[in-house]
Order: structure tokens, then sequence, then C-alpha cells
């Protein structure tokens, strides 16, 4: 078992390149003991929520509408002490997804609400409903939903506790009320102190079907390490599709030694507001002190051999 451990300086992880900033806020929160890994989850991802900036990596107050021009939100958050768990899907009029997800964890009598129930919790929560964020705009032309479906996933690991949350406004067009993996347990995230976290990203309506968060989980807790049960999830998939072409997919894990694993099926992915091209899946981890946030790239590779 890999439960228990002490580290001696936190771990945090994001899904794709821009995740730099909420990793870094995360790291340094609990860098500083400013509050516990759920605080320094929640208060990262808010950063990219609340950045209309952030758009084009279709998270937050930016992201793109659904097909009838209403921007849907899921989030959800995971304590890994205790497997407490709060998600929204197809909130509208709230910025920080995550924050009411948050809420539903610690207030609510459920662990996940949906559309307008969600957003009347919201309320009652003392959350600001925003004009500009219910009201439906011109729908964009329809485009290849592909890179770019970037799931905002980060996990963080202090003190032997672990935590994984992740926000999305999903696909662009999608049909209203559409819910992907982000906000479901075992599939877009996962995480238990005795074995550890991990996030998904990508075609969440093919990822859902393989609820590879758990797998990967579940393989650490049996104590294998992140990065051998990340190829080992992803390589189960790709078994499974046979001849079938691979979705897009990306993963990235944490196990409670503090090692980190990454897998993919993206052979490049070019950022959407940089115009930088990395040859595999970027991804970020908080090293602390004076490097603060190292960009890594994962290559799919793994998935192309020993199958």
């Amino acid at each position: 078992m890999l439960f228990g451990v002490t580290m001696s300086k936190p771990i945090v992880v994001g899904t794709w390149a821009f995740s730099s900033k909420p990793v870094l806020i995360a790291g340094n929160k609990l860098a500083t003991g400013d509050g516990s890994c759920v605080d320094a989850v929640k208060c990262g991802i808010n950063v990219v929520e609340e950045d209309a900036g952030y758009g084009d990596y279709f998270v937050g107050r930016g992201g793109p509408r659904n097909k009838d021009g209403y921007l849907e939100q899921d989030a959800a958050i995971m304590d890994g002490c205790n497997l407490d768990f709060g998600a929204v899907t197809g909130l509208q009029g709230v910025s920080k997804a995550i924050s009411v997800a948050t809420d539903v964890m610690n207030y609510s009598e459920h662990s996940m609400l949906t559309g307008g129930g969600t957003t009347a919790f919201a309320v009652q929560r003392g959350h600001d409903i925003e004009a500009q964020l219910i009201q439906a705009t011109p729908v964009s032309p329809p485009g290849g939903d592909g890179q770019g479906s970037d799931t905002l996933g980060v996990i963080a690991l202090s003190n032997g506790n672990i935590c994984a949350g992740v926000t999305t406004s999903g696909k662009r067009n999608k049909c209203a009320g559409r819910v992907g993996d982000s906000a479901l347990p075992g599939c877009g995230l996962y995480a238990d102190n005795q074995g550890g976290a991990a996030c998904c990203s990508g075609d969440g309506d093919q990822i859902l079907k393989y609820c590879p968060s758990f797998h990967t989980v579940y393989l650490m807790k049996q104590g294998s390490s992140a990065q051998v049960a990340c190829d080992q999830v992803i390589k189960d998939i790709q078994r499974r599709l046979g001849k079938k072409r691979m979705f897009e997919f990306a993963l990235i894990a944490v196990d409670m030694k503090g090692n980190v694993g990454a897998a993919t099926s993206v052979p490049s992915y070019t950022d959407p507001k940089t115009g930088v091209t990395y040859e595999g899946f970027p991804y970020t981890v908080y090293t602390g002190g004076d490097h603060g946030v190292e960009t890594r790239v994962q290559s799919c590779d793994q998935l192309l051999t020993n199958v």
C-alpha cells in the first residue's frame, strides 16, 4: 500500500500547459500552510475560471457555448481523505464552477447537482448570478472539437492527503444538457489516500466508458507507481478498442509517494493562445522554490508498443 506517506513538500500537477498558473497558486498555498489540498485546488482553478482569456481552452467564463448559445459548465472535486465528492453539471450564471462543486461536497446532502437545481443551490450558497453568463449569445460556426476541449484538471498532494479537481465548459456546440466525463467520479477524476489521484481530459463521451481515473488509482492502490498505472490504463483502453482509432485522451496521476505519471493518445498539441506546439501532451508540475512550475510533455510512444 502507498498510503500514510507524509511529503516534505507539496506536489501539484495540472492538465495541459495552460495549467501553470493554477498549479503555481495551489502549490504556493500548500507550501506556506495556507489551507488544505481542497482549498488549494479550488483557489488555483478559480483563477482560470474567472479569466475570460482562458476561454480558448474551453474553461470558465470565456468558454464555448452549447448549440443554443448558453454557457453550461461542469466541475467536480474529490477529497482523498474520506472520498468526499461534489460535482455540478450544466451550471449556468456562475463563473466559479469548482467553488459551487466544493459547496455541494461540503454543504449538500447530495454529491452531484445538475441544471437549474445547480444554479438554485449556488444562489442559496451566496454565489452571484451574472446576467452575461446566463444569457444566450450567437452560436459560433460548427467546427472540430478535437484539440481545444481542454478540461482543466488539478491534483494536489500535501501532508499525506490528496485531492483532485476538474472544471470545463465542454465541447463547443454541444447539445444542451450534455455531460462528459469531467464531473463524473472515476471517469474525469478520482482521489483516494490509499492510492493516489488521477484526472483525465479529451473526448469525454468516450472517456467515461472506461472509468480511467478510478482504474489508475486502483492500480496505484495495488502498488503500481503513477507512471506504470497510467501506462497500463491507456494500453488497456487501446486493447478494448482493437482496430478502432484511439480517441483523444490525456491522463495525469500522482501516487502517495509523490511520483507523477501521465499517458496520452495525443501525438502533438498546439496551444491555441501561445501558438507553441508540443510533441505530445503538455502538463505542468509544481516544483517549488525558484523553479516554480515545470512543463513536461508526455509522448504517445507508449501507446504504440508492447500492446
